[in-house]
């Protein structure tokens, strides 16, 4: 990961990202339109301002770019339901597919990927041990939570609805355990018929 912050050359490597899955979709002007209006990404723009803030000097200067940055800040976090907090580190080509439920706190690297409804941050009820710390290239599936201070590799692939409360090694994948099918209970009053009397009664009904 690279620990040099360049919110400008950032910003364009987020934005090429967008465009490219843009591009496939639409022609080469409609595409560039429709990547610079994804809510993700005027989310991601948001946060660069707010990090470039923190460049300018003297820090006077600073103070109106502050002020459009909070403005602005609110406005995602009230529309779009994304907050990405300006303590953040994000590495170049960050991009958000879905709004909705997103909060970052934390520190990540080159061309990370994350769904809606996911967290990031620290652990709650003033347990708080730090930040987690993610690699290049991460992806972080539709609801899924790292919390606390943990480490996560490159190239790994957090599936959906996943809680990460521990360090992930390089290229591995963290899934949540699959969905178990569970028979009706016989006692139970009003019970969805099962699919061999659902079958047996249709099979009787066409005769």
């Amino acid at each position: 990961m690279n620990d040099r912050e360049k919110p400008a050359s950032d910003f364009r490597a987020d934005y090429q990202r967008y465009l490219a899955t843009m591009i496939g979709i639409h022609g080469p002007l409609r595409a560039r339109l429709a990547a610079a209006t994804e809510f993700g990404f005027l989310a991601i723009a948001v946060f660069r301002l707010g990090r470039w803030s923190r460049l300018i000097r003297p820090r006077w200067l600073a103070f109106p770019i502050k002020l459009i940055y909070r403005l602005f800040d609110f406005l995602v976090q009230i529309l779009f339901g994304i907050s990405i907090s300006s303590n953040c580190r994000i590495g170049p080509g960050f991009y958000i597919g879905h709004f909705g439920g997103i909060v970052l706190h934390c520190t990540m690297g080159a061309g990370c990927s994350i769904g809606q409804g996911v967290t990031i941050g620290s652990r709650g009820a003033g347990r708080s041990d730090g930040y987690p710390v993610l690699g290049d290239r991460v992806y972080v599936g539709a609801g899924a939570m790292v919390i606390g201070s943990v480490g996560i590799g490159d190239d790994v692939i957090v599936g959906a609805n996943t809680v990460v409360v521990t360090d992930v090694p390089d290229g591995y994948r963290v899934v949540s355990a699959s969905a178990r099918l569970l028979p009706p209970s016989m006692a139970t009053p009003g019970r969805a018929p099962t699919k061999s009397s659902w079958s047996s009664g249709r099979s009787r009904s066409v005769r």
